[in-house]
C-alpha cells in the first residue's frame, strides 16, 4: 500500500459518519430490547417464580438487581466498540466517497484531464470509481479535441472578420454569419 492511501484519519464526513453511527447504536439498542423481551417472556418470570420459593424476596431482589447491573454493563462495554467498528466501517463508504465527489467536482467544471481514482483495499465504492474513472478516460480525449475545435473556430472567425474587414462591400450578410459563429462559440466553451 503506497503512502499517499494511507489511512490519515478516520472522520471524512462528519455527517454521514455520524448518521452511520447513529444508526447503528439504534439497531443495537434495539435488538438489545429485543432480546430482553425475550428472555424475560420467555423463561424469566418463571426463573423469577421458582427463585423466590428457595431464596428470601430481599436476597432475590438483590440477586435480579445484580444480574441487571451485569448485563446493562456488559452493554456500555459493547458500545465503545460498536462505535469504533463502525467509525472504521463508516471511514470505508465515506473516504471514497470524498475522493469520487471531488473528482465529480472537477468534471464538472469541465476538467477531464485526470489521473484514475484508486481506492484502498479495504474501501467500498470500488465500482463507483471505476465507472468514474471510465467516464474520464472516454471523456478527457473528447474534451481536448473540444477545446482544439472551438479554438480553430475562433481563429477562423478571427481571420473572416479581418478579410471582411478588407472588403466592405460583402457586406452586412457575412457579418451576421461571423456573429452566429460567434455566439454558437461561447455556447461550446
Amino acid at each position: 500500500m503506497s503512502a499517499k492511501f494511507k489511512r490519515t484519519h478516520y472522520i471524512n464526513d462528519i455527517g454521514l459518519q455520524f448518521r452511520y453511527m447513529g444508526a447503528t447504536l439504534l439497531v443495537l439498542v434495539l435488538f438489545l430490547a429485543i432480546a430482553m423481551a425475550v428472555v424475560y417472556f420467555t423463561g424469566w418470570t418463571e426463573l423469577v417464580q421458582r427463585l423466590s420459593a428457595i431464596y428470601p424476596q430481599g436476597r432475590l431482589v438483590e440477586i435480579l438487581q445484580k444480574i441487571y447491573l451485569r448485563l446493562f454493563a456488559g452493554f456500555l462495554l459493547l458500545v465503545p466498540v460498536v462505535i469504533i467498528l463502525t467509525l472504521y466501517l463508516s471511514h470505508t463508504i465515506a473516504g471514497p466517497l470524498v475522493r469520487i465527489k471531488r473528482y465529480l467536482r472537477l468534471m464538472a467544471k469541465g476538467d477531464f484531464d485526470l489521473a484514475p481514482i484508486v481506492l484502498r483495499p479495504g474501501d467500498e465504492l470500488k465500482d463507483v470509481a471505476e465507472l468514474v474513472n471510465e467516464v474520464t478516460a472516454k471523456m478527457g480525449p473528447r474534451s481536448q479535441e473540444r477545446k482544439r475545435l472551438v479554438e480553430s473556430l475562433k481563429e477562423t472567425a478571427q481571420a473572416l472578420r479581418a478579410d471582411l474587414q478588407k472588403l466592405p462591400s460583402a457586406g452586412q450578410e457575412i457579418q451576421r454569419k461571423i456573429n452566429t459563429l460567434n455566439d454558437m462559440l461561447k455556447m461550446l466553451e
